[in-house]
C-alpha cells in the first residue's frame, strides 16, 4: 500500500497491489514477487501486510525497486 499523503479526508494516491508468495524459507524470511513494473505501483516507500486466514499483520514499511522516482524528461517540461 502506497504511502500517499492525506488532504480533506482523502488519501490520494493511495494504491492496493496483492502479491505473490513465492516461498517461505523459514518462519522469519517470505519470498515474494514484486508489482510487475512502475505503473502497478511506482519505485518507493509502502506497507506490506500478510493476511493470514483472512486476518491481516500489522504493516511493515518496505521500499520498492530503489526508491528513485522515473526519469524526468526535460524536453516535456521546455513546452
Amino acid at each position: 500500500m502506497d504511502l500517499g499523503f492525506v488532504t480533506h479526508a482523502v488519501h490520494a494516491n493511495s494504491r492496493l497491489v496483492y502479491l505473490t508468495v513465492s516461498s517461505f524459507q523459514n518462519r522469519e524470511n517470505i519470498v515474494i514477487a514484486g508489482p510487475p513494473d512502475g505503473n502497478i505501483y511506482p519505485p518507493g516507500p509502502g506497507w506490506i501486510f500478510l493476511l493470514v486466514n483472512g486476518v491481516p499483520s500489522q504493516g511493515k514499511m518496505v521500499m520498492v525497486g530503489d526508491g528513485q522516482g522515473p526519469p524526468l524528461d526535460d524536453a516535456a517540461w521546455e513546452k
